[in-house]
């Protein structure tokens, strides 16, 4: 699977497709369906995260990241 949001639709998609075929279950969609959410929200962060970084290229994002994540 392509590692952009374009691939995890396109992934999808074909899961969808194979659900109409019987070649999945409703359960085994929902499961692909959070991973892929959670795969999206990461893909978003580490874009924010770029922008965060070419905008304000003086300021440690880890250090910010590492107090972040302490709370």
């Amino acid at each position: 699977m392509e590692k952009s949001s374009k691939g995890i639709f396109e992934f999808l998609c074909q899961q969808m497709e194979k659900l109409d075929k019987k070649q999945i279950t409703v359960e085994h969609l929902k499961a692909q369906a959070g991973s892929a959410k959670q795969l999206n929200n990461l893909l978003k962060y580490e874009l924010d995260r770029a922008k965060a970084i070419k905008k304000y290229p003086d300021i440690n994002i880890r250090e910010i990241e590492d107090v972040a994540g302490k709370h």
